[in-house]
C-alpha cells in the first residue's frame, strides 16, 4: 500500500523533502511507518513523534490504510 507522507518545519528540514511517497505492506502502523522512515529517509527524527493520519492525530499502533496520509508535525515553542 501506498502512504503519502508530509514532513513540516525541522522534520521537513531533517527529511530533505517536504512530502515521500512510502510503500508498506497491509496491516502495517504508525509505528511501522516511522521506523521506515528512521531507517531510510531521516535518520535523525524522533522516537516518538507527534503524527496525524488524514488530519486526526494517530497514536503508533494506528492501522494505516492505502492512500493515507501521515503527517508529521515537530514540537512548537512560543513565548
Amino acid at each position: 500500500m501506498k502512504i503519502q507522507t508530509v514532513f513540516f518545519a525541522t522534520y521537513r528540514e531533517l527529511a530533505g523533502v517536504g512530502s515521500l511517497e512510502v510503500e508498506l505492506d497491509e496491516g502495517a502502523t504508525v509505528g511501522t511507518l516511522i521506523d521506515r522512515l528512521r531507517s531510510e529517509a531521516c535518520p535523525s527524527l524522533p522516537e516518538d513523534p507527534a503524527v496525524a493520519v488524514n488530519l486526526t492525530y494517530a497514536l503508533a499502533s494506528e492501522l494505516l490504510h492505502d492512500g493515507d496520509e501521515v503527517a508529521l508535525i515537530p514540537p512548537v515553542a512560543g513565548g
